[in-house]
């Protein structure tokens, strides 16, 4: 076979097939069928791309807000990383679909509302007014392009108009509200006879035999977990825009001459404009502006004679400020002049110009101007300095993947270590999920290779290989004997307190009051009328009581429960007192409010069930972790 393709390698068709061999590689180039994508594609909704790092930094975000909300009482192993990255996921493509649809429906912003939304954050804000000078500053800072941040914007405010005309039209029925309203205000009289397994224990003994039987029925309760001490190398951007320096002034210079409209005030202008509303007729609105605009008199005269017609007072403002066809027209016009009709897309205008106020250029060595371009160029240089750092990173991962040492060297990182992390936890960076799943792969545990780099956040990556590793062992059962003597104890007490639970129920249900079942153990707590609502009673005391058909003082129901403090309690009701549904005032229609917000939402999520069965959706499962 080889001996034939030798024979026929030669004449005008091999020529041919090495021309097109030599233009592909020559174009594309050879390493873009080895090097993976450093941003990989998780999913694609009808045609849109959701990448790893879009959904790293929602779980991120997600995270830290969890984080934030516990506070001291954050505790990372309880949560699950890969079904929480899945449900960030899920919003994502939820988000996404809801976004093309909007589009679809033909929900948009306009630049008026745009403006206004980006006016009114009070992170723009100085003093409680819009500071143009600070939105470009912080922008700027955050590496983020205006016209990047206004189509993200634009975006959000879209979809939020679907979701605000959905609560909008959402109601409930007032039926429906008394009866909802009746049965959350219901009041139950609760009282409880707990059973402690505490008070279980004594004379309960355990021999050998159920030692061993327990060691035996548990194997995989008593092994430590697998686990690895990792060695990685960090880069994040912080430190590589501290490596990248300060600024010169060759590179100041450059920036403000590119850049001199983001220093001092832009030209501003006063005067007014009459606004006619295109509305359902375009012609009227056209014929009004044209009467208008052969009317003597100062704008605002000439609106007051027509219903139709606004005026808008224009003080001192930026070009900005104000909708299209209006800057437009008033930044050519010159003072004391009017316009003729302007044409915008919602309404004709007719502008006037009263003054300018000239546009003020501060020096290059003016103190603000060279605090604004230091933290731009600060800002840029360390993008810049992480960006090239990061596809270095990259390459020497692949190009010395046989330790750290390389990495280090060349990029001038610290070589850092962890303590133990298991495939499920860990302190540090064995917190993440990424980076415990990317330290057991066959490559990393196995091979004893470098891991490719790790995304931690938009700003850090990682790259990290094992330093130590034990295999998963069974503990001895001397070690754990103690531990299942306590175990079986527990196990049996409980048992006994349910038992005793049970036996009560049955002498209950016969017409044995608690208190003549309290003289045999347990301890009857009286919770009164209680609602569904109430942060001082057990929920699962709770749930058990409001679960009881409905009881009366001639037949209490009863129902026996688990506490949350572990013990077992027998509940009983006996009385019930509904809410008035005719209730008036402040609390019910609060709740009659509530109802409709809550149908609204359950729309919502009708809705985007739908839609998304109607999308196509790709999800590759095999690189959300």
């Amino acid at each position: 076979m080889l001996q034939r393709i030798r024979d026929n390698a030669s004449g005008p068709l091999a020529y041919v097939v090495v021309a097109v061999i030599t233009l592909v590689f020559g174009v594309w180039g050879i390493g873009s069928y080895f090097t993976p994508s450093a941003d990989p594609v998780v999913a694609n909704v009808g045609g849109t791309d959701i990448t790893r790092n879009q959904l790293e930094n929602a779980y991120q975000q997600r995270y830290q807000r969890l984080r934030q909300m516990m506070g001291d009482n954050f505790d990372p192993s309880i949560l699950n990383p890969e079904r929480l990255r899945a449900t960030v996921l899920d919003g994502l493509i939820n988000r996404e679909v809801m976004d093309q649809y909007a589009q679809d429906a033909g929900y948009r912003v306009t630049d008026g509302a745009l403006l206004g939304a980006i006016r009114n954050d009070p992170q723009f804000q100085e003093n409680g007014e819009f500071s143009a000078q600070r939105y470009r500053g912080l922008l700027a800072q955050a590496g983020i392009a205006p016209a990047q941040y206004e189509a993200s914007l634009r975006q959000d405010l879209t979809s939020r108009q679907l979701r605000d005309e959905i609560n909008e039209s959402a109601f409930a029925a007032p039926a429906e509200v008394d009866q909802a309203y009746r049965l959350a205000n219901q009041q139950r009289r609760v009282r409880y006879l707990s059973f402690d397994p505490a008070s279980y224990r004594d004379g309960i003994e355990v021999d050998e035999a159920q030692i061993q039987t327990y060691y035996d029925d548990h194997p995989d309760a008593f092994k430590r977990p697998e686990r690895v001490k990792l060695s990685y190398v960090s880069l994040d951007r912080s430190s590589a825009a501290a490596d990248a320096g300060e600024p010169d002034e060759q590179t100041l210079r450059a920036l403000f001459d590119e850049n001199k409209q983001q220093f001092g005030e832009p030209e501003r202008r006063s005067g007014g404009f009459l606004r006619v509303a295109t509305g359902d007729d375009a012609n009227a609105a056209r014929d009004t502006i044209q009467e208008l605009a052969s009317a003597s008199g100062d704008l605002q005269a000439r609106a007051a004679s027509n219903d139709n017609v606004e005026y808008e007072s224009v003080d001192d403002a930026q070009r900005a400020d104000l909708p299209q066809a209006v800057a437009d027209s008033l930044f050519d016009l010159e003072p004391g002049k009017t316009s003729t009709p302007v044409k915008g897309p919602q309404a004709w205008y007719l502008v006037q110009l009263s003054q300018i106020t000239p546009a003020s250029e501060p020096s290059f060595d003016d103190t603000e101007v060279q605090a604004q371009l230091n933290a731009i160029a600060s800002a840029q240089q360390g993008q810049q300095a992480f960006s090239d750092k990061s596809d270095r990173l990259e390459s020497l991962a692949y190009e010395a993947p046989n330790d750290l040492d390389t990495l280090a060297d060349e990029l001038g990182l610290e070589i850092q270590t962890t303590d133990w992390v298991t495939r499920d936890g860990g302190s540090g960076i064995g917190q993440y999920d990424a980076v415990r799943k990317a330290a057991f792969t066959d490559a990393v545990l196995k091979d004893e290779l470098n891991s490719t780099p790790i995304q931690l956040g938009a700003e850090r990556q990682i790259v990290l290989r094992v330093a130590e590793h034990e295999p998963a062992t069974r503990q001895p059962l001397d070690t754990v004997k103690d531990d299942i003597r306590e175990r079986v104890i527990a196990r049996e007490a409980s048992q006994k307190a349910q038992a005793a639970a049970d036996a009560a129920l049955d002498k209950a249900k016969s017409g044995t009051s608690l208190q003549t079942l309290a003289q045999d153990g347990g301890a009857i707590e009286q919770k009164g009328f209680v609602q569904r609502s109430n942060r001082d009673v057990d929920p699962r005391i709770l749930e058990a009581a409001f679960n009881i058909s409905q009881p009366s003082e001639d037949a209490p129901g009863y129902r026996v429960t688990g506490t949350r403090d572990g013990d077992i309690a027998l509940v009983a009701v006996d009385s019930v007192r509904e809410a008035p549904a005719s209730e008036a005032g402040t609390p019910r229609e609060r709740f009659a409010n509530q109802q409709r917000q809550y149908i609204a939402g359950l729309e919502y999520a009708v809705l985007g069930e739908y839609l998304r069965a109607q999308t196509d959706i790709e999800v590759n499962e095999d690189r959300i972790n």
